[in-house]
């Protein structure tokens, strides 16, 4: 997938220009992105603009970046110089409890203490009133207020966002601080590139750093050093696919009841998970699907390359999503050998796994819909293939669809 990075001037009333919106769009779109904006594409965005320069983007200005409110529990706004921010915070990506809220506002006073200003979306300021304490801006989409909803708004400055129009600038010219849209300038397109590169350098620091690692205990200090990481293991470990009595609410009990393998797996699938399904979430969610049945059927044929199994599940769509050939990539991250072997070697006991789960993966949507899922020739030449019984079989797929959603959603 290839994207432009892009910028537009924020100007304010009097027409000077007070910085540029940094966001990036799939190639070839002219237009702001209007989509609800996601910790994906955030990460991405800050990662771009971290390596593209604020200095190249802002010219000396301050650069707006456009972010969810939950996504500042991640670490990645550490590459960038706050004194050079406007970070305008919008609604959370996913639903936010009291912890999230705390801790994002926690890391918004921090931010404006290294300098950053703070712009707030209007509905976030509404929904959590408090949040105006620490909020430079508040930000109004032209298109979404009339001028009486201002008023509550009026002891911060306004950034009015959307203008497309003359008449919607001289709406709200009087009223506003700053303004941005088509009216006031067009988006620039500042550069191109390929979202697979970037990835593939990603993940191949993250398995250097997580093979270091021998014990639990090890783990739980990488975790804790990145709260968002921190945030999506605990909400994973006490989701509905696990079921536990009692809440685990320490890192380290969390890594504990995972083991080495299981932990180092589950944070390859978070990096992953943070990118692949902004490409392509069909795929990224087949490769868990086929990751979790993988992992089950070697509990019953292969029990000592569990681990393996599950990653050879993970990546055996990678050569789509990242767009690589397979075993190059699995030679540059390094994986073991016997994840390397089952798409090299067709007769590794890997392979041969593969080949089930990928043909039970294709089927299993038509399976899982059919009033009798058991008489599906699919479902019974795989239970004889592998000897496991069509019931638990069928447990399997629908516990692999149970751990793929609850992993993208996290």
């Amino acid at each position: 997938m290839e994207f432009e990075a892009k910028r537009q001037a924020v100007l304010n009333k009097r027409g000077e220009k007070v910085g540029y919106e940094f966001f990036l769009v799939y190639y070839g779109r002219e237009s702001f992105p209007r989509e609800t904006i996601t910790n994906r594409s955030t990460f991405i965005t800050v990662r771009t603009l971290a390596e593209y320069g604020l200095k190249r983007v802002g010219e000396d200005l301050r650069v707006f970046l456009r972010i969810p409110i939950d996504s500042l529990l991640v670490r990645v706004y550490e590459l960038l110089h706050a004194e050079a921010m406007v970070y305008r915070v919008h609604l959370p990506s996913v639903g936010m409890g009291k912890t999230v809220y705390t801790k994002a506002s926690d890391a918004i006073e921090k931010l404006r203490k290294a300098g950053a200003l703070i712009s707030i979306h209007y509905k976030l300021l509404h929904q959590y009133p408090s949040l105006k304490e620490i909020a430079d801006i508040a930000e109004v989409p032209a298109n979404e207020v009339n001028l009486t909803e201002l008023s509550s708004l009026r002891e911060k400055r306004l950034l009015i966002t959307r203008v497309e129009t003359e008449r919607t600038f001289k709406k709200f010219q009087e009223l506003g601080d700053y303004f941005q849209g088509d009216y006031i300038e067009k988006p620039q397109t500042l550069t191109s590139f390929k979202l697979a590169p970037f990835l593939k350098s990603t993940l191949l620091r993250l398995l250097v750093l997580m093979n270091t690692a021998q014990s639990p205990t090890e783990f739980a200090k990488v975790i804790e050093t990145d709260v968002g990481i921190t945030a999506k293991l605990l909400r994973f470990i006490n989701s509905a696919y696990f079921s536990l009595r009692k809440e685990i609410k320490s890192v380290e009990q969390a890594t504990i009841f995972f083991g080495i393998k299981n932990l180092r797996n589950f944070i390859i699938v978070l990096s992953m998970n943070d990118y692949t399904s902004v490409v392509n979430p069909l795929l990224w969610k087949k490769s868990l699907i086929r990751a979790k049945l993988m992992e089950e059927f070697a509990k019953y044929k292969a029990p000592e390359l569990t681990g393996e199994a599950y990653l050879v599940g993970l990546f055996s769509l990678i050569d789509l999503i990242l767009e690589v050939e397979i075993t190059d990539f699995l030679k540059e991250v390094r994986v073991d050998e016997n994840i390397l072997k089952a798409f090299e070697n067709e007769d590794s006991p890997l392979a041969y796994l593969l080949s089930s789960v990928t043909v039970l993966e294709e089927e299993s949507e038509k399976i899982m819909s059919s009033e009798k899922p058991l008489d599906n020739p699919t479902l019974r030449e795989i239970s004889e293939r592998i000897g496991i019984k069509g019931e638990r079989v069928l447990d399997m797929v629908k516990n692999s669809y149970l751990m793929a959603d609850t992993i993208i959603h996290l």
